[in-house]
């Protein structure tokens, strides 16, 4: 069995142990091939995502499966046995591939190489991870190694990711080459994750990710617990601290029963405690550290129920060896004797059972002596356990006054380790004994359960040899108590419903068995293959033959054996498989090879060489036979025939045989034709005396052929063009494409002379010449020529339309005559120029002049007249010119000079003045001007003004002009404010006197009627010891900078004893009232230094009743009211 085929049910994880066992690749039920030997596997060269596997051939076989196995995917292909090379497609990089190649026959049995294993193309994870914390755990450091495998290709670093876990917050996220990482400004109180992962070219795949906890204490260890031998309820506990890591604070220790109940604090540096704990009780103990972070997890230990060290020891157990799993026999045999074969993984704790004795004395009389009282049970233990009802029997002597009590016996019928019974003999005297006798009682057997692994087939059987294995328990009162638990068997032999039983003993000497029943066939069955049908001398089937399939099975027997199969497929040597299948799931298969084929083949005709529209040959064809059978094969095939004679519908047949002898005939019919048809040629119509026709004629054809027949004769051509020796020729075509030409030649002119008139001069655009023309003529005939051309005509005349001809004639009498008209003019036209506005007394113009053009022509008429142009450029005697144009080309020109001043001259103003940020003047300035021009220079400039009213932007205005009349004014807003602003004060009277409990606000108004309020006068407001308070009211400026003077008011506040208890009572708040009445209590014996005592007293320690500010205001008043008193 081959180990690639448990993929489907063990996890690749579990890939080795499947291997160990299954065993190495081999088949069991046949010989598969040998494996391929030269194995080579290795990356390609061109691209390391694809995988280059090569080997050698082996013998016998049918074919080659190739295995690769990356992470948990397994890719299994079939190779043809012909190819002894494949290539695996590896595009994950972060896995390694697993690559091995095995041998197949038909069936499926194979003989594999072992695995070849490639690297991944990324690195794997970094190693050697070591965190910790410094600088009182607010700096977290981490170093590692590099990974022990880097990839494919080198290293480009780590990636690196620091990340706070408690709101997922990452702090640090970078790619370094260091392998060392340090953070600084940690919280000690916070846990934090850093993942490192290596990278290179191919991407990240391995992280690393650790944990840096608090920074609290390592676990203390080393705890020991001990009863005091003098005092057994009083416990003694020492433990050691942690080696390394923060130092703790405090221990705490906490202990219970059944769970932890209470805690104890132990400062550190100690490491011991003392704990009372009740000595007929179990206790868990748990110790941790702590620190200001948090604690350590616990170190644990427990304290067992007290027994008196005089209880006697069990007797020892001897050995017993554990008996075998009895296959088919489910009567156990008890063990012979007690040795205990542990549950593996659960402790076995062996009862401390015995007795022990307690007396009282009583302190008078003459017998102080306790009686004496023993136990008897009424059976034996085994290994110091009871699995039946125990009878106790007491016993009870006394030497002194005789027994006065002595117990009844008493029945354990209850399971349970280390019950304790106890019974109290008494004497006449008053004296007592108690014995207690602790039993261990177990009367319920072990539980054992049956475990079966292996390959199960169908119907219950199991394919590959099932391995049994128990599993026993036995708990009494939290005890393992089971003895003897059978060992497991693998099950080697096949056979229907085998029985196995095993048997557990517990230490009380209670058994139990489980049987379970199992069918094994490891063997596959056998099937055989047979052929009937009909078959020739080379071992094809011309008829469908059947293959028939013979199964048997010695084990489970046949569940599924294959029908007859037809086959009616015609193909070579094709593999019919049939496949058995016995009842636990093994299966075989078998398959024979034959080859049928029912068919004729197909024979196809061509015939080569180039047939006409007709299907026609002209020359000789040959007939080419194509020949094919899908199944068998062409045996015969006709050779290739040549046609030699000529006529329709010649006949070729050939005929095709295969290797089956199936045969297919077909024929071809052929029309053959050689020979050219005959072609005549005659021209209709009479020519002149010298050869030449001077009407159109016509040439008709006429044509034959006694072989495949005529099918292209020329039509009549009608002879229209004008030419000397003109050669018209006709082609004939036979229906075989054969072809012959005739052709007839003539001389033609029946078109008249050409004759062009062409003028000697130059016309402009409107068809006028300005000199003198002179029309020449030029003659032209293609076929019989010129005869007669007229001589160049000179115009010397004026005028339009002037009309000149000439008449040419060709050699056979042909006329044409052709003609031109002129027109002409080679006088100027006249122009005059005149300004359209009158100038200034100076002769400018301010504003744009127009100049007028007329323009007039007696010849040809205008064509253009210069349009009226404004003159728009500044300056003195502009000369403006235009030309008039007539329709002929010829020009005249008129010109008028012209002073344009079109632009006003420039005036400048500037103030002399001071002005602040805000732009206002704060005394009165001085607008002055300055006038330019750069054309008719400056006729008037305004003088100086002095500014003397105030206001928010004042106009000021000055206008200067030129010599053409233009003028420019310059206007300013200015801002001037000479006066200051008004301050005053409001809320409190000059003079006035207010009681403290309603001390008006005193405010300052500042108001400016000009440019308006800058600063805002603020109040300084100061006061003597008898409740005098002075307000100032200082710093008012308006926007111009005027500084208002300062103003000030006078009042007295008069403060009294009622109003300073009402302001203490509300500083004090609620629950003061024993202070309050101290306060009450001194301001009505006008006791003010008291009453300042006792405000310090409140407003000094942890959380006093009065804040500083409110104490140094209860003080003040009380000052004054002490002065004022």
């Amino acid at each position: 069995m081959d180990a690639r085929r448990l993929l489907t049910k063990v996890s690749f994880g579990l890939l080795g142990a499947a291997v160990i066992v299954v065993g190495t690749p081999n088949a069991v039920y046949a010989a598969a091939p040998a494996a391929p030997t030269s194995f080579t596997v290795a990356r390609a060269g061109d691209d390391v995502k694809k995988i280059n596997v090569g080997w050698k051939a082996v013998p016998g076989a049918h074919h080659y499966v190739v295995e690769s196995v990356a992470g948990n995917v397994e890719t299994v292909v079939n190779v043809p046995s012909t190819s002894l090379s494949y290539t695996v497609d590896a595009p994950d990089v972060c896995s390694n591939y697993k690559i091995r190649v095995g041998a197949a026959d038909a069936a499926g049995n194979t003989s594999s190489t072992t695995y070849w294993t490639l690297k991944s193309l990324a690195p794997t994870y970094v190693g050697g991870v070591v965190n910790g914390r410094e600088d009182n755990g607010t700096t977290v450091t981490e170093s590692w190694t590099a990974p022990s495998w880097g990839g494919y290709t080198p290293l480009t670093g780590y990636h690196v990711v620091f990340t706070r876990i408690s709101d997922g917050v990452v702090l640090v996220d970078k790619t370094t080459k260091d392998t060392t990482f340090r953070y600084e400004g940690a919280d000690p109180a916070r846990v934090y994750n850093l993942s490192v992962t290596s990278a290179n070219e191919f991407g990240e795949c391995a992280t690393a990710k650790s944990t840096i906890d608090r920074y609290r204490p390592a676990d203390p260890t080393g705890l020991v617990l001990q009863r005091r031998a003098d005092a057994a309820g009083t416990v003694e506990l020492v433990w050691q601290p942690a080696p390394s890591g923060p130092a703790p604070t405090y221990y705490l220790v906490s202990y219970g029963t059944d769970k932890i109940t209470k805690s104890l604090r132990v400062d550190a540096p100690a490491t011991s405690a003392t704990l009372t704990l009740d000595i007929a009780k179990s206790w868990m103990v748990e110790v941790r550290a702590y620190n200001a972070i948090g604690g350590s997890n616990a170190v644990t230990g427990t304290v067992p129920v007290w027994v008196p060290t005089t209880t006697p020891a069990p007797t020892p157990p001897t050995s017993q060896p554990t008996p075998p799993v009895t296959p088919g026999d489910p009567t156990p045999s008890a063990p012979a004797a007690t040795d205990p074969a542990e549950t593996p993984g659960t402790p076995a704790t062996e009862p401390a059972d015995g007795s022990t004795t307690s007396t009282t004395t009583v302190n008078t009389g003459n017998d102080r002596t306790p009686p004496t009282i023993t136990t008897t049970l009424s059976v034996a233990p085994k290994n110091g356990w009871f699995h039946t009802p125990v009878t106790i029997h007491f016993t009870c002597t006394d030497s002194g006054s005789a027994i006065a009590t002595c117990p009844a016996d008493l029945l354990a019928d209850k399971d349970g380790v280390s019950q304790r019974f106890s019974g109290t003999a008494a004497d006449a005297a008053g004296n007592t004994a108690t014995v207690t006798q602790a039993l261990s009682i177990d009367q319920t057997p072990p539980v054992v359960v049956t475990n079966v692994s292996g390959t199960k087939g169908t119907d219950g059987w199991y394919t590959s040899a099932p391995s049994i294995t128990f599993t026993c328990t036995d708990t009494v009162s939290g005890q393992n108590t089971v003895s003897v638990c059978p060992t497991g068997t693998t099950v080697t032999k096949d056979g229907a419903n085998q029985k196995f039983t095993g048997t557990a003993w517990d230490k009380a000497g209670n058994f139990a068995t489980d049987t379970v029943t199992i069918s094994v066939d490891r063997v596959a069955p056998v099937i055989t293959a047979t052929v009937t049908g009909d078959t020739n001398a080379d071992g094809w089937y011309t008829t469908a033959p059947t293959v028939h399939f013979t199964c048997t099975d010695t084990g489970s027997g046949v569940a599924d054996c294959p029908e007859d199969r037809k086959v009616t497929k015609d193909d070579v040597s094709q593999e019919i498989t049939g496949t058995v299948v016995d009842k636990a799931g093994n299966s075989a298969s078998t398959s024979v090879t034959l080859s049928v084929d029912q068919a004729a083949p197909s024979i196809a005709a061509t015939v080569i060489g180039t047939a006409s529209e007709d299907g026609w040959y002209k020359s000789n064809p040959t007939v080419h036979f194509t020949c094919d059978d899908a199944g068998s094969g062409i045996a015969t095939c006709p050779a290739d025939v040549t046609v030699n004679g000529e006529g329709a519908d010649q006949a070729v047949t050939g005929t095709s045989v295969d290797r089956a002898g199936n045969t297919s005939t077909t024929t071809v019919l052929v029309d053959v034709d050689r020979t050219a048809p005959v072609i005549t040629a005659t021209v209709a119509g009479a020519a002149n005396a010298d050869g030449w026709y001077t009407a159109a004629t016509t040439v008709h054809f006429t044509c034959t052929d006694t072989g495949s027949g005529i099918a292209v004769c020329p039509e009549d051509t009608e002879v229209t063009e004008d030419g000397k020796a003109q050669t018209l020729s006709g082609i004939a075509v036979d229906r075989a494409g054969n072809t012959a030409e005739a052709s007839v030649t003539l001389n033609a002119d029946l078109t008249a002379p050409e004759i062009t008139a062409t003028v000697i001069g130059d016309a402009n655009a409107d068809g006028w010449y300005k000199t003198a023309p002179t029309v020449h003529f030029t003659c032209t005939d293609a076929a019989a020529g010129i005869a007669s051309c007229p001589a160049d005509a000179p115009v010397d005349l004026e005028g339009t339309s002037k009309v000149v001809a000439g008449t040419a004639v060709d050699k056979v009498g042909h006329v044409k005559t052709a003609s031109v008209t002129l027109n002409v003019d080679r006088t100027a036209p006249a122009i005059k120029a005149t300004v359209v506005e009158t100038a200034n007394a100076g002769g400018w113009y301010k504003t744009a002049p127009t100049v007028h053009f007329t323009c007039t022509d007696t010849g040809s008429g205008i064509a253009t007249c210069p349009a009226d142009t404004t003159v728009t450029t500044n300056g003195a005697a502009q000369k403006i010119s235009g030309t008039a144009v007539d329709k002929a080309g010829n020009t005249a020109t008129a010109a008028v000079s012209v002073n344009v001043d079109l632009v006003a001259p420039e005036i400048a103003a500037t103030v002399d003045g001071t002005k602040n940020a805000a732009g206002w003047y704060k005394t009165a300035p001085t607008v002055r001007y300055a006038c330019t021009d750069t054309v008719s220079a400056v006729a008037a400039c305004p003088a100086a003004k002095a500014v003397t009213t105030e206001g928010a932007a004042i106009s000021v205005a000055g206008t200067g002009t030129d010599k053409a009349g233009n003028g420019t004014t310059s206007t300013l807003a200015l801002n001037v404010d000479k006066t200051a602003p008004a301050v005053s004060v409001a809320g409190v009277t000059n003079g006035a006197r207010y009681g403290a409990e309603g001390v008006p606000s005193a405010t300052c108004r500042t108001a400016d009627q000009v440019s308006g309020v800058a600063t805002e006068a603020t109040a300084t407001t100061s006061n003597n010891d008898l409740g005098v308070h002075t307000v100032v009211c200082s710093g008012g400026v308006d926007k111009a900078g005027n500084a208002a003077a300062p103003v000030s008011v006078s009042y007295t506040v008069q403060a009294s004893d009622a109003w300073l208890l009402k302001l203490t009572r509300e500083y004090l708040g609620s629950g003061q009232d024993a202070a309050l009445k101290d306060f009450e209590s001194a301001l009505a014996k006008n006791n003010y230094s008291n009453y300042r005592a006792k405000v310090i007293v409140n407003s000094v320690g942890k959380n006093p009743p009065l804040s500083a500010g409110e104490a140094a205001t209860l003080l003040y008043w009380s000052v004054v009211l002490d002065l004022r008193n």
